[in-house]
Parts: C-alpha cells; sequence; structure tokens
C-alpha cells in the first residue's frame, strides 16, 4: 500500500473516531432525560459524559490545526449539543454588581464532624466559617449525632449568629431567621433523607430543602475491598456500584420532586446530591428552578475534594420568586466537601 493509500486510510480512521465522539456527546447529553431504571447503559453513558466532551475538544483542535474544517463542525456540534452541562461546571468571572441580597444560605456535607479531629473542633471551625462569610441559613447534611458532643453542643457553636436550630437523623439546619415549622423524610431502605424547614424572612416564608441522595457507595467499597482483599477495586465493580445508586437517587429525586412542585412558598433546595449536572438526577431535581452556579457563580465548580476535585454533587438551586446576587465555595478544608453558599434576593 503506498504512502498516500495510508494517508488516506489514517485520514478516514480520524473522521470514524470523531463521528464516534459526536454520536457518544450525543448519547451522553440524551442521558440526563432518561431515569438509569431504564438501563444501565444511561447511567454509565451520563457518568463518561467529562471524558466524551473532553475528547470532543481535543478532536476540535486537531482537526482546527489540520485546517479541516468541516470535519471540525463535528466536535463542535457535541460540545454545542452539551453547553448546559459545560456551563454547570465552568462559569467565567461576572464583575457586575447584583445589588443587594436578603438571605445568605449555606449548604455543606458535614463528613460526620471529623475531618479537623474531634467533633468539637470540626464544628467550631464549620461555625466560624458561615460566621465569618455572614451566613443566615445553612443546611448540614451527614450531622451525625456524637455523644461525647451532641447536637446541642454543636447548635451553641453557631448560637451566636444562627439560634434557630432544627436536628433529625442525618440533617440540621441553623437559622438566623425564625424557623415556623419543619418536616423530615427519610427515604424508604436507605440512610438518605431531607429535611424541609419554613423560615420566616420579614413578611415572607420560605421553604428550605436540605438534600442527601442516595450516596455513590464508592468510599466504602473501597473500605471493604483493602480490609477483605487487601486491593483497589476492580473498575466494574465500580461501575456497577454506581450504577445501582443512580437508580436509586432516581427514585428518591421523583418522591421529592412531588413535594417541592406542590410548595405555595418561594422554594430552596440545597444539598449534597451525590450526581453530577450530566445526570438525571440533576435534571429531574431542578426542573424549573435556577442552577445558582450557572447563573452567578464564577470559576470551576467541583465541590467534592476527592478525585482530584472534579466532581460537582452539592448544589444550591432556587425558584422564580428569587433573583441569584451570588454563588460561591469558600476554600476552607473543614469536610471532604466544600461549602456552597449562595446570595439570594426575593422578588417583590
Amino acid at each position: 500500500m503506498g504512502r498516500k493509500a495510508v494517508s488516506y486510510l489514517l485520514k478516514g480512521l480520524a473522521v470514524t473516531f470523531t463521528a464516534l465522539l459526536l454520536a457518544a456527546a450525543v448519547l451522553s447529553w440524551r442521558s440526563s432525560f432518561i431515569s438509569p431504571e431504564a438501563g444501565n447503559f444511561w447511567a454509565s453513558i451520563a457518568l463518561l459524559m467529562p471524558v466524551i466532551l473532553l475528547l470532543n475538544f481535543a478532536a476540535l483542535i486537531w482537526w482546527l490545526f489540520r485546517r479541516q474544517w468541516g470535519v471540525a463542525l463535528m466536535p463542535v456540534a457535541a460540545l454545542a449539543l452539551n453547553l448546559g452541562y459545560i456551563s454547570a461546571m465552568v462559569q467565567l468571572p461576572d464583575f457586575d454588581s447584583k445589588g443587594p441580597h436578603d438571605i445568605r444560605v449555606a449548604t455543606l456535607n458535614a463528613y460526620g464532624f471529623r475531618r479537623l479531629g474531634p467533633t468539637s473542633v470540626t464544628g467550631y471551625g464549620i461555625a466560624s466559617l458561615m460566621k465569618r462569610e455572614k451566613v443566615d441559613v445553612v443546611c448540614l447534611q451527614e450531622f451525625i449525632d456524637d455523644r461525647t458532643f451532641p447536637p446541642d453542643s454543636i447548635a451553641k457553636l453557631f448560637a451566636s449568629h444562627m439560634p434557630w436550630f432544627i436536628h433529625q437523623e442525618g440533617q440540621a439546619i441553623l437559622s438566623r431567621f425564625p424557623i415556623v415549622g419543619h418536616r423530615y423524610v427519610r427515604f424508604p431502605g436507605s440512610g438518605n433523607d431531607y429535611l424541609q424547614a419554613d423560615v420566616k424572612i420579614g413578611g415572607d416564608t420560605v421553604r428550605i430543602f436540605s438534600v442527601h441522595l442516595q450516596t455513590s457507595g464508592i468510599s466504602s467499597l473501597r473500605h471493604r475491598f483493602r480490609k477483605d482483599h487487601d486491593r483497589d477495586v476492580p473498575v466494574e465493580r465500580v461501575i456497577g456500584e454506581l450504577e445501582r445508586n443512580s437508580r436509586i437517587r432516581a427514585q428518591q429525586v421523583r418522591e421529592i420532586r412531588t413535594v417541592i412542585d406542590s410548595t405555595r412558598y418561594p422554594v430552596i433546595v440545597a444539598g449534597d446530591f451525590n450526581d453530577t449536572p450530566s445526570s438525571y438526577t440533576y435534571r429531574q431535581l431542578k426542573g424549573g428552578m435556577t442552577d445558582g452556579f450557572r447563573a452567578v457563580g464564577n470559576g470551576f465548580g467541583g465541590t467534592f475534594r476527592y478525585l482530584g476535585g472534579v466532581l460537582r454533587i452539592d448544589y444550591i438551586f432556587y425558584d422564580n420568586r428569587f433573583a441569584g446576587v451570588g454563588y460561591y465555595m469558600p476554600q476552607d478544608d473543614v469536610s471532604d466537601h466544600k461549602a456552597v453558599i449562595a446570595e439570594l434576593q426575593l422578588r417583590r
């Protein structure tokens, strides 16, 4: 085979590979519309979206370098189709002033108050962070009951700034504003849950949901394998665990969505969703609400400190009765998750 024929063959293979990357991007975009209960394929392709988009970006650079403008349109189409996911992960700085806010709300998976050592020390670190940032309401997940330093003792660390406190099982909400009602729900057959609180802000009542959806299960799986087999988890077991828990989250999201849709108050949904912006979980839970990071955030949106910090699994959503003013993640290392803070203004 001559050199020219080899060149044509390689180019044909490269074009074919680029077309396959476009097809994969279409499927990964589509996966957020389809429940993982429909099959493991959809859960897996959603998880692979970051890799698929990176490969499409690399293909775009390659074809632009080769000045193959027509072929370059395929990765352009792949990236354009998934701009929603990209904007949910990366935002350019916005230097325009958005004005004052009515409420500054935060969410944090507290990791059982273990990050800095004793519960009292970690609790003090988290309380100091919230006080420094002048947070009005904070939603805490994995609020584990430690007999040596019980929930009431933790609440006292916040009391000077947020005197209102409700706690049940692994959830807690602390507030500067009066909490006039609350409800706790644990999902069937799961250790995960949500806590809703009705908060009085002036003459308005706002309903805040602190949500902790089904965990990925990877940490416990890794721990078991290291203990029982003295090795890391095989990739196929990791994928299987992720797919199983994606199906459970799909069921949990439907339950919360029903409650949100029946709520007459302005709604804020905050918490650890344990899923990425490419997921069915994200799309269904967000619904018609606003993702604060996409509206007024900036930089990279990753919130989980492990796995290179590339995962965004903690969120604050709000309905159209709010306007976003600010959204950011302080770098304080008080948990294996970053705290997420949103500044919101009620539309009156």
